[in-house]
């Protein structure tokens, strides 16, 4: 599976008001076993480009290391389908080597980012007749592959609030 995503800032942003020139990038996801992704996100910011490449797993909830076995031990990027508001803190301090760890539910999706565990949750924007539980266009598992761009890259974790992104197949990125 590919998805491409253009990534550009927002006059909304979804947690804060983030300044950031505009930014592109090409997300690619290749299945490695069930739940598993190897990942590589190319970002364009400034004529500069940053490749970051790292496994992407889905941890079960109900079993949190009983089903993830060695891959949650060796992923880069943990995500998990919960509501439950510490979930992500509590898979980072379960599995500290992987550098973002997100619990997602319909429209939120929380994040813990970076050594430190930096807490962030992003929201989806409601439709203007107010679905409530909206999902994203893009998965969160996506998002959170952009977080861990992000900190690779060394921008900043907030600056994904201020982030859009348009999918689809054959998105002219312009490079």
């Amino acid at each position: 599976m590919t998805v491409r995503a253009v990534v550009a800032p927002v006059v909304v942003p979804v947690v804060a008001p983030v300044a950031a020139p505009v930014l592109t990038a090409v997300v690619t996801a290749t299945p490695e076993a069930r739940g598993v992704e190897r990942v590589r996100v190319v970002l364009r910011r400034l004529g500069t480009e940053y490749v970051d490449e790292h496994v992407r797993v889905e941890v079960s909830v109900a079993g949190a290391g009983a089903g993830a076995g060695d891959w949650a031990r060796l992923g880069d990027v943990l995500h998990a389908e919960s509501a439950v508001p510490w979930h992500a803190m509590r898979l980072g301090a379960r599995y500290p080597g992987a550098l973002v760890v997100a619990a997602h539910h319909g429209g939120v999706c929380r994040v813990r980012m970076g050594p430190r565990g930096t807490a962030l949750v992003l929201r989806t924007a409601l439709p203007a007749w107010g679905a409530r539980g909206a999902r994203p266009g893009v998965p969160w598992p996506v998002w959170a592959s952009l977080a861990h761009s992000f900190l690779v890259a060394g921008l900043p974790p907030r600056g994904l609030a201020g982030v859009r992104v348009v999918c689809g197949v054959g998105v002219r990125l312009g490079w």
